[in-house]
């Protein structure tokens, strides 16, 4: 696995002087860099092809099919999830390059292991990512946008995910966030697990997809 991935245990302990926010943010940059990189590397190249970029969406399905089945399992986290699932984006998307496109439908689905999430903190942790993509996503949109193999919002749905609501509903998440760790001063540690957790899931789908 690739070091940034093993230097991700490396966590900061000390949340005493950060809100939780900054915490996670700072404590899982090794594993963002190195998700961002993976993902980069297909979707920001000029020469993409329909297949390349259709591998992305099948392994970022398997991805939130896992995570969203997570942080179901809990009141606090299944009810944040109402209005933001994003395996329906998924499924169109993967639709039309699968109809429309000279794109295989071969099935990338890997086999990954979650075994870390056991408790409502590490299910708000994981959905950390989930909504901290979204944000991502709409410089991703703007690159896609430019491949003329691409109609509009056909076949980038997932990427473009809330459009003008993103930053909106990132925010709210930040607060629901907030206010949980203000309430469970001592979850910091599983939020942070949670999030870890989400994005070697993300990696682990993704692999070495080119």
């Amino acid at each position: 696995m690739d070091s940034a991935v093993l230097h991700a245990t490396e966590i900061i302990r000390d949340s005493s002087q950060l809100n939780i926010h900054t915490f996670i943010k700072k404590s899982t940059d090794p594993l963002h860099s190195h998700v961002e990189k993976q993902l980069g590397a297909v979707l920001f190249d000029k020469n993409m092809t329909q297949q390349s970029y259709l591998n992305i969406l099948i392994a970022m399905r398997n991805s939130y099919s896992i995570m969203e089945h997570s942080v179901s399992a809990y009141g606090a986290t299944q009810q944040l999830l109402i209005g933001r699932s994003k395996l329906g984006w998924l499924d169109q998307d993967i639709a039309y390059l699968q109809a429309s496109q000279k794109a295989s439908s071969a099935n990338l689905n890997k086999h990954v292991d979650l075994n870390n999430i056991h408790n409502v903190s590490q299910a708000f942790g994981m959905m950390y990512v989930m909504e901290g993509a979204t944000m991502g996503g709409g410089h991703i949109f703007k690159a896609l946008k430019k491949h003329n193999w691409i109609n509009e919002l056909e076949g980038i749905r997932f990427f473009y995910s809330y459009g003008d609501l993103r930053g909106e509903k990132w925010a709210q998440y930040i607060q629901a966030l907030k206010q949980y760790h203000n309430h469970n001063p001592h979850s910091a540690d599983d939020i942070l697990l949670g999030a870890n957790t989400a994005f070697s899931v993300i990696s682990q789908s993704l692999g070495d997809i080119n």
